[in-house]
Parts: C-alpha cells; structure tokens; sequence
C-alpha cells in the first residue's frame, strides 16, 4: 500500500500513474481532472471532483471500487446515496444530474401567520396571509376559506396563481366581501400552493381556525325614547338609527317590555341607560339615565332584562341579577330589590353567545355550560319555566334534558332548540305563538316539527326561528303585520317569511328587525314611535330594508326601542 500525493497527479504532463492495489489518495481538492487508467485490473476515469475538499477510502483491485462510505464509483459516475451521515463527503458542488441525491433538499417554513392560529382579527382589510422563510412564488391549487371547519360552507376559494398576493416572503389575500363578526373561520394552504424561488421545493401545507370581531362597532338605537331609551342624553324621539357613543360595542341586550336598555363592549365593560326607577340600571340608586353608565367590572358576558329587572353573566360563569325582584325573578331564594348586581348560585353559567339567555317578564331561562342543562326560574302562571307545573320559583330550577343548544323567552312563552336541530316551546299560547297547531297551553316543552332549526327568538304573543338552510320562520299574533306576510292573518304553525339568506332576528312590541348574510338590516310591523327606524310612523306587513349593508346581526329589541351594531 502506498500514498500518492496531490503533485505527483498533476505534474506528470497528463501522464496516467500506475496505482498500485489499495492505493490511499486524499487532498484532491485543487485537482481539475482525476484521471486513473491504470487501476489493477480495472481502467477508471473520474473527473468533477474539483470541489470535493476530502475523498478517502479504499480503491479496491477487484469488485466495484468504493470511494468512501456510501460512494459508489462505476461506469455511470460517481453515485452518491445516504448522505444522512455527517463526514461522507463535504463538498460545495456536485456535478450530475442528482437522480441518486436523496435527503438533501431545503425547505420553506412560515415565520409567521395573520392571524395567529385561533386568533381574532378584524374584517378583510386587516389582511390574511403568511410570511416565510424564503422568498417564494406561487405554485398550483386553491387557498381555501370557509365557515367553521374543515368541512364547513366554503366562503371563498383563491387560486394562488390569480387572487393570491406574493411580495417576497409574504403571501396574502383579500376576500371580496367582509368577515362576519363573531364568525369562526376554517383557512387551508394545501401542499403545493406555494415553492421556493427555484420552483424545487414546495411548502408541505397549513390549516387552521380564527376568529372574526368588528373592526368599528358602533351601536345604533331608535324609536320611543320618552325616559331615554336610545342613550342620546336627551328625550328626543329617532325614527331612523342614530349613533350612540363609542366604537367598541360587542353585544347587546335583548329585553321583553323593559325600559332598561344595554351593551357590552369589547373590553368587557357592561354599559346600561332608560328607566332605572326599579334600580333595573345596577348604580346602586333608583335614577334614570339617558346615557349609557358603566356597572361596575370589566368581564361581563351576556346580558337581558325583563320587566324592571336585567341579569348578565360573568366569563368566569358567575351570574348576576338586579332589578325588581317580585315573583322571585332575580333567581336569589328572595323578593328583595337590588339596585346593584346580586351573585345567582352557580359557577357555569353559559357566558357566551347571547342565544344561551333569555328572560320572560317575570323571569330568566339560562343554559349551563355543563352538560347543556336549561335552568329557569320566576313567575310561572302559564308554565313558562317549562317544569309542568305552575309553580312560582326564586331559584334555579331544570327543565328536563341535557342537550339545550339555544333558548328565547318572551312575556309567557319559550322557545328552545337542541343540539339535534328539533326546536321546542311551552308556556301561554292563546295567540298560536307556540306553533303547535292549536292554541293549548303547554306547561312543559313540546316539539314543532323540523330537525333543522338554527335560531329561535321569543317575541311578546309571536315567535321567529331560522333554520340552517338561511330560511326565516313565524308564527303567532299577526294584527299589523308583525309576521312579514304581507297580510294581518295569525298563524299558530310556522309560515315562511321570503327570502333564503336570513342570519338572525330580533322583536318585541309588534315589531321586528331582521339581518341577512349580505349583512343588510330589514325591518316590518307596528311602526309608531318610529320602531321600524325608517323614518316613518308607516307600519309594514313585510320585511322592509333599513338603509346600510354592514350590520352584523347583533341586535336588540325591546317594548320601546332597538338597538343593532354596524361595522363603520
């Protein structure tokens, strides 16, 4: 065996060196062209190594010559596999056509989302996208958007190639209408959709969930405002939505016959003004206010009032009550007042969608969080608590089942649906508002045909439902059109209102308001004070538009007045 240096290679005038059986050769680096003709018994010629820093192994006589661990050279070149293995061969560039490389490509990651993963942004102008890595350009497929979950409605899709922005590292795209507020959506980037500079190298894929909050919400009221109802610090009536202060509102309260009008914001401060005569308004005095005030705290989650009396939950699942506390309605084991908010027993009360609440006139019908259980209490004259009985209670008592997904109240009557799609009713229904057929008084839930309801609101003597087709349902008490038929005919089994993009609704005092998905705001019934806010005292028998396109479908409404935020 015998070493053979660089030298001797390369000033021989190209002259082949005999090398002996097992020749060692290392510190090739600077050599142009390797050439060996004379390897016993085998005639080599290896060149393009003129960047390899270290070749060393054995150059074997007989069989396939090896050059190091996992280099193998034969007649095609030098073949290169398992490179996983640190110390083989550094080298800075390989020469070939790389069909043997394995296990040696890049790759590109994301620096960053927006928004994060489970975050909250704000409409589409705030942006959507992904920064990299690298530098990348568009490949092949569709980013996908849609409502919920990977197998929920499809929003939007967005070719990569097209409606897909690339600047550098950072995609991004803009869907062509607004996010809807308080929506979850469901975003994927499939293997694919995006490559490196080079086009050798594709982003392996993401998806995930966020959420959507307004950007400005701003809360509008109008109608009767004779102890100010409609938060304007004045007494003056409004026909059509005006303003109240603040761009930061969340939620509103849903009332049934009360002055006590509410909002939550987004930092979770819970504001109330109107008629606070009973102490309904929570500042520890029985004063009315024309402008919101702020109840003391900052984590609030729902609220709803009813006749002189509100409650709100906690997010921590506390429950709290105040107001006029005749019949029990405050849910304390009394019929105390209080005029500042009063602690209801429990710790998982539902403090999220505002559909988990409602109040009678005398009363609360509440969903827990655990185990889905509906709790109600207070007045129970036409077996409104649903316990099938009329029995008065002044603390929480269950109504049977443990899968409540949504639930209204009105003066006598309830609404729920559960997490199979089947909507229920029980309490007085002398106006057909039960949708039972019929006009008899139930005193514990009974079924309406269907297994497809999505929303339910309660509404003095009628009711409303939709249904997750976007259809909108009515029933009940119909004098001037409360139930946008375009006629004055009761109806004590659900009618269908036209239209098949209905969101959600809202309506006391004879009258209702309504939104779409197109974000658009619709109103019809009984228009004086100016209720149907169109400007106008002219009741109307069908859905009719309130002006704007960017209401988000939370909404109030109460004896006097409604109450609906806007994205401005």
């Amino acid at each position: 065996m015998s070493d053979v240096s660089v030298d001797i290679i390369k000033n021989r005038s190209g002259e082949a060196p005999d090398l002996p059986s097992g020749a060692n050769l290392s510190g090739v680096s600077t050599a142009a062209t390797l050439q060996v003709t004379n390897l016993n018994p085998t005639h080599i010629n290896a060149s393009g190594v003129t960047t390899a820093t270290t070749f060393s192994g054995s150059l074997k006589s007989t069989g396939t010559p090896t050059l190091g661990l996992g280099v193998t050279i034969n007649s095609s070149g030098i073949n290169i596999s398992g490179v996983a293995t640190a110390g083989i061969v550094s080298a800075t560039t390989l020469y070939g056509d790389g069909s043997n490389l394995t296990g040696v490509a890049m790759s590109i990651a994301p620096i960053s989302y927006n928004p994060d993963v489970n975050d909250s942004i704000v409409t589409k102008d705030t942006g959507i996208g992904i920064t990299f890595t690298e530098r990348i350009i568009a490949g092949s497929g569709n980013v996908t958007l849609r409502i919920a979950g990977a197998a929920g409605t499809v929003v939007e899709n967005f070719g990569v190639g097209s409606s897909v922005t690339i600047n550098n590292n950072l995609i991004s795209i803009d869907p062509t209408s607004d996010l809807n507020a308080g929506e979850t959506y469901h975003i994927s980037y499939p293997s694919g959709t995006f490559k490196n500079t080079a086009g050798d190298v594709s982003y392996v894929g993401t998806a995930y969930t966020f959420g959507v909050k307004p950007a400005f919400a701003a809360l509008f009221a109008w109608g009767y405002n004779v102890e100010g109802f409609l938060g304007q610090n004045d007494r003056t009536q409004y026909s059509s939505p005006i303003q109240i202060p603040g761009t930061t509102w969340a939620s509103v309260i849903e009332s049934d016959n009360t002055g006590a009008m509410g909002a939550i914001k987004t930092d979770g401060t819970l504001w109330m003004w109107g008629d606070g005569h009973q102490g309904e308004l929570a500042q520890n005095n029985q004063v009315d206010y024309s402008s919101p005030v702020q109840v003391p705290g900052t984590t609030w989650g729902i609220v709803r009032s009813g006749s002189y009396f509100a409650g709100a939950t906690k997010t921590d699942g506390t429950m709290w009550a105040w107001g006029n506390n005749t019949d029990g309605r405050l849910g304390i084991n009394s019929q105390v007042k209080y005029s500042s908010p009063v602690q209801i027993p429990g710790t998982d009360w539902h403090t999220g969608n505002g559909d988990k609440m409602g109040t009678h006139s005398d009363g609360f019908i509440i969903i827990k969080s655990t185990g889905q259980q509906l709790w109600a209490w207070g007045a129970n004259a036409y077996g409104q608590l649903g316990t099938n009985n009329t029995t008065y209670y002044s603390s929480p008592v269950q109504i049977p089942g443990t899968t409540w997904s949504a639930v209204s109240g009105a003066a006598q009557h309830s609404l729920a649906i559960k997490t199979d799609g089947t909507l229920w009713s029980w309490g007085r229904n002398s106006r057909g508002n039960l949708g039972q057929n019929n006009k008899t008084t139930y005193s514990s839930p009974k079924q309406i045909p269907g297994t497809t309801w999505a929303k339910v609101h309660a509404a003095g003597e009628f009711s409303f439902a939709t249904k997750t087709d976007g259809t909108l349902w009515t029933w009940g008490r119909n004098d001037e059109g409360y139930l946008g038929q375009n006629n004055a005919v009761w109806y004590s089994s659900p009618v269908q209102i036209p239209g098949t993009t209905w969101s959600d609704v809202s309506g006391y005092s004879q009258s209702t308001i309504a939104t779409k998905t197109d974000g658009t705001l619709w109103t019809w019934g009984q228009a004086g004070y100016g209720r149907l806010g169109l400007n106008t005292n002219i009741g109307m028998s069908s859905p009719t538009q309130i002006p704007g396109t960017t209401w988000t479908g939370v909404m109030g409404a109460s004896s006097y007045a409604k109450l609906a935020i806007k994205n401005i």
